[in-house]
Order: C-alpha cells, then structure tokens, then sequence
C-alpha cells in the first residue's frame, strides 16, 4: 500500500504542478511555449510573489479579530469626529496661521498656479491615449496639432512601456513630456513591483526605474532635438499616479546623472507628479536640487502618495498592535460608532496610543523626491498647503 501511494504521487501529471508555484511551471513547460502576454508579465509578476512571500513572513500569525474591524479601528485611530464648524476662507486660515507656515502655504499657492497647465495634461492623456488621430489627441490635449511632436500608445515589443507624449507649450516655454498614469493591467504591475534598486545616490522603486528609462530611451532623441528647435524652453517633465512615479525618476536621472544627455547648457528639467508613489530613499537629507525642481502634489487621503512596502509593512505591524489590545466586539463598536461613555472614550484613546507607538524597520520607507504640497477641499475651494520635510515624511510614511 505504502509503494502504491508514493507510486501515485510520482506519476500523478498535478502533483508536479500544484504548490510549486508560477516559476517553476514556467520552467517545467518551457518558455517558448508560454503565451506573449504572459511572457511580458513573467518577471513582475514573480517579484510581486516575492514581495508577497516576505510580507507574508513579516506578518504570518492569524488575527484574533475580524480584519475589517481592525481595518476600522486603525481608521477611527487616525481621524477625529467631525464637528460643525462655520467654514473658513483661505485667507482666514492663513491669518491663523505662524509667520513662517503663511508663507510657505502662499509659495506652495504660487507653484499650484504656475503647475496647473501641466496638471491637466496629466490628466487629459488618459482620453488622449484612447484616440487614434493625431488630431484628436492633440484637441485632447488642448494644443495644435503640429505642437505634439511624439507619441506612445501601444506596445511592439515583449516589454511593455509606460504610455507618454511628448508636445510643446509656447504660452509657458515649455517642452512637455506627459506620462499616463495606471491604466492598464501592465501599468498596475510596473505601480506593484515596489522592489528596490540602487539609483543615484540612493536607492528607488524598480518598477519606475524600469519605466522611466523605457520612457527615455524611446523620446530622448525627440526631446533634445526640441529643445535646441527651441531655444530658450525649459523642460517640464508632468504625470499622474504611475505617471507622476515615472515622471520623477526621470527628472532626477536628468538632474544627475549624464545617461540621457538631452538638456542645452543652462537649460534644465523640473517635474510636476499629481499623486505618485513615493519613489526614491537616500542616507541624510534631500538634495536641493531636487526640492527646487521637483514638486509632488497629494491629494487629501490619497493612498497612492502613501503606498510603498515599508508604508505596507507598517500598515500591518499597527493592525497587529490593534489585535493585541483584546478589545471585545461591543468595545470595538464603540469605539468605530463614536460612542461617548467613559469606557468608549479610553478604549478609543488606547488604539490611538497603540497605533502612535508602531515602528517598523524590517522594510525601509522611499520617499518624495521633491517639494510636497498638500491639496485638502474644504467648503468647496481647495486649501493648499505646503509641506516640511517632517510632513512630506509622515505621508509617505503612514498609510490612510
């Protein structure tokens, strides 16, 4: 009996199959015979598994409570009760504010102005990506025809590239490169694949790494060409979500580094991302350089800013320290229903002083390689506020 069973499993045609994982089935049935599309995911596909695998490691154990509730707890914990205040107009709320906090809100204000062009062609691509004339592309845009002078919608290889176009702005001087943000099943996995390489002076996000050079490697030529063509414009380098991601790696390749020598002596290249990824870690402060050129906008409660594996990583060790408090399934209402007993107002004090106190540092946190302002809508108009090196820190750093 014994014989037959290990017999069973040796000429069982799933039991090579089942368990081994997508690499070795690869593996098994060979890549030639795999189909195009899946060749093309292959290698992010299996670092997200790995990723998956080591997160899964960092936090194995089974929850003692159900996770949407701990889910709402942790939110409870990093929010507070809305309360029925009068509206406040932007000017009002400068008035309240330092000396020191007015006037970085009133430059974060000049730069949201100086930007918004550029923010809505990183948002326009996405309608401009899914027309087939050059005509409509550019009416998508907003800009003459004659005035795009690149595009790329499709992939004609096994290597997929961020979706981009490359236009000229004469009322800002400016040769634009536009990047698209997550569209597409690729595009979430390059978003994904937060494995890091080493980049510059630091390390960065692989996936945007790849991107961006895959970006650069097709328009160099065409962005170089246009700003000699062109004297005197600068480079604007813009992109939403994955977009801005991309956008960023490529500004600061550009700032320093001579792989793409695209920019004319005393012409150089700032980037403007709506809501990307935090990219980019080195040892000490920031460089200048890229706080001067490079300007981040976040969105509220926006995840994508946030999202990173260290950010993951400490999502989860606070879901953690929520479990362990014990708290009952009534005490847990309370808290997330806002009750106000006694008992209610200290369990919500001890999430939040549990949460407060989570540290991780099995992963390491990228963050935004640039100037970080803060878009919040209140009463209708947007509040703008420019952020410190502790602020743009704690957002890339805390998921909400």
């Amino acid at each position: 009996m014994g014989s037959s069973a290990s017999t069973d499993r040796q000429t069982d045609p799933t039991s090579s199959v089942t368990g081994v994982g997508v690499g070795a089935l690869v593996q098994q049935i060979g890549m030639a015979m795999i189909p195009v599309h899946f060749k093309q995911s292959y290698e992010s596909i299996m670092q997200i598994v790995e990723t998956v695998m080591k997160l899964r490691q960092f936090d194995e154990a089974p929850y003692n409570n159900n996770s949407i509730m701990l889910i709402a707890l942790l939110r409870n914990a990093q929010m507070e009760p809305e309360a029925a205040e009068p509206c406040l107009q932007l000017q009002a709320v400068r008035d309240l504010s330092g000396a020191a906090g007015c006037e970085a809100d009133l430059r974060a204000e000049e730069r949201f102005e100086r930007d918004r062009v550029f923010g809505r062609y990183a948002t326009s691509i996405f309608r401009a990506s899914w027309n087939m004339t050059a005509a409509g592309q550019a009416s998508c845009m907003g800009v003459e025809e004659e005035d795009v002078l690149f595009s790329w919608f499709s992939d004609d290889s096994d290597k997929h590239c961020p979706k981009f176009m490359v236009l000229l702005d004469h009322d800002t001087a400016s040769v634009v490169l536009v990047i698209r943000g997550t569209f597409s099943f690729k595009d979430a996995l390059m978003d994904v694949v937060c494995e890091e390489a080493e980049f510059l002076d630091g390390f960065a996000h692989k996936g945007f790494i790849d991107g961006s050079r895959k970006v650069m490697d097709k328009c160099s030529n065409v962005i170089e060409k246009a700003l000699i063509d062109n004297f005197g414009y600068q480079l604007v380098v813009c992109g939403h979500s994955m977009g801005g991601s991309v956008a960023a790696m490529i500004t600061l390749e550009l700032l320093r580094s001579t792989r793409y020598p695209v920019l004319p002596p005393g012409i150089t290249a700032r980037c403007v991302a709506l809501g990307s990824a935090p990219v980019y870690r080195t040892e000490g402060d920031l460089s200048q350089q890229y706080l001067e050129r490079v300007d981040v906008y976040v969105n509220e409660k926006d995840v994508v800013p946030r999202l990173s594996l260290g950010s993951v990583a400490k999502l989860l060790a606070m879901l953690r320290e929520v479990d362990g408090l014990g708290l009952s399934f009534d005490e847990q209402l309370g808290v997330v229903m806002w009750r106000e007993e006694d008992a209610a107002v200290m369990n919500r004090e001890r999430v939040r002083r549990a949460v407060k106190g989570v540290r991780q540092d099995r992963f390491c946190y990228l963050q935004h390689p640039g100037q970080v302002t803060r878009l919040t809508n209140k009463c209708g108009s947007v509040e703008v506020r420019g952020e410190g090196m502790e602020g743009a820190r704690d957002i890339a750093e805390n998921m909400e």
